[in-house]
């Protein structure tokens, strides 16, 4: 049979995928141009953005990195080209713990973490919202335009900031330092069973203790942890926990002995 054409899209994001630890910079860069990373999704479906043909474009440094790299990879690639700016497809929403993690790791811990996006919804915005997530950039707009957001997000302007939506979305301040709000191993129990969806009095049932003993843990770690409700917090110390675990897990295995091969 004959050979199956591929559309330049899917070539375009296995050529970066395969290119994780490259950086495709834009050059002749202005004097405090921004510094933006985005990942090879976001690159895929906007791939104006990692070939530029404005001059506009020298105001904005561009650099990619795989989005289904290992953590430790995609650390290393932030690292390298130290982002001002990091834009993540919405894929990445449901890791958006994890995407925090690595910031600190590759030492940009206040890089502006945004969404970006071929179609901008309310839901997306609530999502972001709740995720801790600074902005949204509507990636199907002309090319100047999406730049000129990218640079408005670096000087700490959020488009949705003026958003009646978006501003009534409990957004936590200590988006990182969730785990750190149980304090034991009974903190941790209700935790787990609010995770599930047990009310206050099945919890109490389950563990042997009061209703309100559980209302008064519950309100201790929602205020250790800054968020709104029981749902931010259910849901934030799962995922949360999860990158957790898979940070302790990269740094084992960066302190890990390497054994060499050879006779």
């Amino acid at each position: 049979p004959p050979p199956k054409v591929l559309s330049s899209t899917p070539l375009l994001i296995t050529f970066l995928a395969v290119t994780a630890h490259v950086c495709f910079e834009t050059t002749l860069l202005m004097p405090g141009a921004v510094r933006v990373a985005i990942d090879s999704l976001v690159a895929g479906a906007c791939p104006d953005l990692v070939m530029p043909a404005r001059d506009s474009v020298n105001t904005v440094s561009i650099a990619v990195f795989a989005a289904f790299d290992s953590p430790s990879a995609i650390s290393e690639s932030l690292a390298a080209h130290q982002p001002d700016v990091i834009v993540v497809d919405r894929a990445w929403l449901v890791a958006a713990a994890l995407l925090e993690s690595l910031a600190k790791l590759s030492g940009v811990p206040k890089a502006r973490r945004v969404i970006g996006s071929m179609a901008v919804d309310d839901v997306l915005k609530i999502q972001t919202a709740h995720r801790g997530m600074f902005d949204v950039v509507d990636l199907s707009v002309p090319l100047d335009e999406c730049l000129g957001t990218l640079r408005r997000i670096n000087s700490g302007v959020s488009s949705l900031l003026t958003d009646e939506l978006w501003r009534r979305v409990p957004r936590p301040p200590k988006f990182a330092d969730i785990t750190d709000a149980p304090h034991d191993a009974l903190d941790f129990a209700i935790l787990e069973l609010v995770c599930i969806g047990y009310r206050d009095h099945d919890i109490a049932e389950t563990l042997h203790y009061s209703v309100q003993a559980v209302k008064n843990r519950i309100g201790n770690m929602l205020k250790r942890s800054g968020v709104a409700n029981r749902t931010q917090l259910a849901w934030q110390f799962t995922n949360q926990l999860l990158t957790k675990r898979m940070m302790e897990n990269m740094q084992h295995s960066a302190d890990a002995p390497r054994i060499s091969g050879g006779n």
